[in-house]
């Protein structure tokens, strides 16, 4: 987590005693964008969106992701595991292309160089990711919401996530929100998907680096 958001979380932290999460500075907000396309899509690196790389996607790339979804009967956890699967595969190319597939499972500040991503990073680029899913009208049975961060609870430090929503794909009723992690494990593995109250409670998966 960068520094600047730590002291900032230092200084709210008896404010987030009642509230579990907030949101993510507005500098790594600002990040988030609805009008990438699958040839050039803002990729965020070095903590807390301190770099910006690109990614550029053929034809044949984006084909293999919107096979995971197009022509085919999903149900919303099924959408989900492809969800989840595509965020990674799109990490994967991300890392080839912006030198980043060395980047650790988890938050690391020292020693791995600017090539290594945090969790505001992760979270933005994974918003991004899914808005680009969700304008191809690929997902059915969730929406975007914006990214959350949740305070120290369990032990565990700050960290933030993409958010998705559970909806009826005739009325769009809203339903259960998910977290979209792509942090705990290492570059191009795939998303950790959870109920959202879960993953604000400290939830880390097994094998995981918070």
């Amino acid at each position: 987590m960068p520094k600047n958001l730590l002291v900032l979380a230092l200084v709210s932290l008896p404010l987030l005693a009642a509230c579990s999460v907030t949101k993510p500075s507005e500098k790594a907000l600002s990040h988030l964008s609805s009008s990438y396309t699958p040839g050039q899509i803002g990729y965020c690196y070095g903590h807390g969106c301190t770099f910006k790389g690109e990614i550029h996607l053929d034809e044949s790339q984006w084909g293999e992701i919107q096979a995971m979804f197009k022509d085919k009967d999903l149900d919303p956890e099924a959408e989900r595991f492809a969800l989840a699967t595509a965020v990674g595969k799109l990490e994967d190319y991300a890392g080839k292309q912006n030198g980043t597939s060395g980047d650790r499972a988890g938050t690391f500040m020292d020693g791995v160089g600017n090539r290594q991503l945090d969790c505001i990073d992760e979270a933005v680029n994974a918003s991004n990711f899914i808005g680009l899913l969700q304008r191809d009208g690929l997902l059915q049975h969730h929406e975007l919401r914006r990214p959350v961060l949740r305070s120290w609870v369990s032990g565990n430090i700050l960290h933030a996530t993409a958010v998705i929503e559970q909806v009826d794909p005739q009325g769009r009723e809203k339903g259960s929100k998910w977290s979209v992690d792509s942090s705990f494990f290492k570059n191009g593995e795939k998303a950790t998907v959870a109920p959202l109250e879960q993953w604000q409670t400290g939830w880390v998966p097994e094998g995981g680096v918070n």
